[in-house]
């Protein structure tokens, strides 16, 4: 989709006449979707082609949806444990990376937001081969309720591209955020690119201030200091070791290396990243390579090196969207990282049977997050039967999982301690895996939402209400099945209750609702989009009368068929 001609935009203020405009041919890379790879709703794919909505605004199943927004689920039980935050100024939940038929120098990139826009933070330029360039950064913003072609100022740059990556940050979103389509507009001249910054500049400042703490350089102050680097950036941390060697001395200790958070860098983190780290890393604890590594930054026999090197202290790996992850990563890991806790391979296509099976040779997991990943239901059995005090478990979108009931009857038989279990979009689940989970007494945050198996849920839903009265977070969506019956057990049994996904749950009535609202004093989140029986007014009072909780409605354009229209 390429169009030769005038920029919509004023571009005779820049001093440009004709231009390249083109929309997204190609989705190469993405970190979550609400909608389902089996599926086209709100998918990822949706933001190719021209929009299709805009400039509608409302809920569109042709958009692409991310699967979080808000504060909601960094306040749920299943919230990882944050891992050197000082790294995250502005810190990005989600990404996108998208192609386009023609390279050229940007000068324009428009966003076609179509539900609750604001949460766009980055925007990148690669040239395919791990080079990236940053063209615009912001805060996210909290948007007013109405479509948006968003448009920033960009930086220039000095290579052609055809690939772009959009970075989200959903804190201040009221619901989930949609999009329709992506430009990119630009030229085949090379006009000025935007200087790169002084380092010599940044690193003078940095002396000047670590220097006014008039911190004299003998060993008795070594403590101080690395009490003070310990609160820096990793990037700050490096800038301090230039300035002198003491700085580099008392930067390279490895005490100040047992927790790294690389995802922020991820455009900057390679191969030789890992070589200078790995001296460094001799306690290393917990380390977050999400997103890091991919365009052939990183190798797999690059990544099972350095676990070799640095594995043997680690508890918490963390490797999403690391495209490059394979069995023999995997193998390493299970070799080397004997007392690992928490193991997250969101979005890690590579890994098969083998290497899955090998992770059951590991017994000290709490937490595992195999969101869309090929995981088989024969080693993932095999894998929960030896860890007893697993905690937390992400099967999400796990279309390989081929009986998702013979999963859930083994979390209810050997995994007592599960706190949070997430069987989001798991077709395969049925009542008979929904009642084993009644018998995780110590669960508080079960997601359901999109198991069509479960619609017609008998007494599955009692069992579940009864069996675990800790819960705090509810997701049931579009379990069209589920009535006032199933419910009434969460309202007498699970007082603890704060957030509840009924969205597209067709049978329930305003009374089932209400008695929610007014026993569940902790209630925050209450979804209820889709809800046939519950009118948009009786939405609107319930608002007025309970201003503490957070209640959901979709809405949609007039004509607009829901996505539960066929369903």
């Amino acid at each position: 989709m390429v169009d030769v001609g005038i920029w919509e935009d004023d571009c005779s203020t820049s001093g440009y006449s004709l231009g390249i405009s083109q929309f997204v041919s190609e989705v190469l890379d993405f970190s979550s979707q609400y909608g389902s790879d089996i599926s086209i709703s709100y998918t990822a794919y949706n933001i190719t082609g021209k929009p299709s909505k805009f400039p509608d605004y409302g809920d569109f199943p042709q958009a692409f949806v991310m699967r979080t927004y808000g504060k909601w689920w960094s306040e749920s039980p299943s919230r990882p444990e944050p891992i050197m935050m000082q790294n995250c100024e502005i810190p990005s939940h989600d990404y996108i990376d998208v192609s386009f038929e023609q390279k050229v120098y940007p000068v324009e990139v428009c966003l076609y937001e179509t539900y609750n826009p604001g949460s766009v933070v980055r925007i990148w330029a690669g040239d395919g081969l791990g080079k990236w360039k940053l063209l615009w950064e912001g805060e996210p913003e909290n948007v007013l309720h109405t479509s948006r072609r968003f448009s920033p100022v960009i930086n220039r740059i000095d290579f052609m591209t055809n690939l772009l990556r959009v970075e989200f940050n959903h804190s201040q979103l009221d619901y989930y955020t949609e999009l329709d389509a992506i430009m990119l507009v630009g030229s085949q001249s090379n006009f000025a690119a935007t200087p790169s910054c002084n380092i010599q500049s940044d690193l003078c400042k940095i002396a000047t201030q670590i220097k006014s703490l008039n911190i004299d350089f003998v060993s008795d102050y070594d403590e101080t200091v690395l009490r003070i680097f310990s609160y820096l950036d990793l990037i700050s941390l490096c800038r301090c070791m230039r300035v002198n060697k003491e700085f580099y001395r008392l930067g390279s200790d490895a005490m100040l290396y047992t927790a790294l958070n690389l995802k922020p860098y991820w455009h900057k983190v390679n191969s030789k990243t890992l070589e200078h780290l790995s001296p460094r890393c001799k306690y290393l604890l917990k380390i977050d390579l999400s997103w890091c590594g991919n365009y052939g930054l990183i190798t797999s026999s690059q990544l099972s090196s350095f676990i070799e090197k640095c594995g043997k202290h680690l508890t918490h790996l963390r490797l999403d969207c690391c495209k490059f992850v394979d069995d023999e990563c995997i193998h390493q890991i299970a070799i080397s990282c004997r007392n690992l806790k928490e193991l997250s391979l969101r979005n890690c296509f590579k890994i098969n049977r083998s290497g899955f099976e090998c992770l059951a040779s590991i017994t000290t997991f709490q937490r595992l997050d195999f969101y869309r990943t090929n995981i088989e239901a024969e080693p993932l059995v095999k894998l929960l039967k030896q860890n007893p005090k697993l905690q937390h478990i992400n099967l999400g979108s796990c279309v390989s999982l081929s009986s998702m009931d013979t999963v859930a009857q083994c979390l209810g038989a050997h995994n007592r301690e599960l706190i949070s279990v997430d069987f989001w979009k798991s077709y395969n689940l049925t009542p008979l895996g929904v009642k084993a989970l009644a018998n995780c007494s110590k669960l508080e945050e079960v997601d359901l939402g999109w198991c069509l198996g479960v619609s017609i849920p008998g007494d599955s839903m009692i069992s579940l209400a009864n069996g675990c009265r800790k819960l705090r977070k509810l997701f049931l969506a579009a379990l069209r099945g589920i009535n006032d019956r199933d419910l009434v057990p969460f309202v007498e049994n699970c007082p603890n209750l704060r957030q509840v996904d009924l969205l597209g749950v067709r049978s329930i009535t305003p009374h089932l609702c209400l008695r929610f609202l007014e026993t569940m004093k902790n209630l925050q989140l209450f979804d209820l989009s889709f809800c046939d029986q519950i009118q948009d007014d009786v939405i609107q009072e319930w608002r007025k009368c309970f201003p503490a909780v957070s209640i959901k409605r979709s809405s949609q354009s007039d004509g607009v068929p829901s996505p539960f229209q066929h369903y």
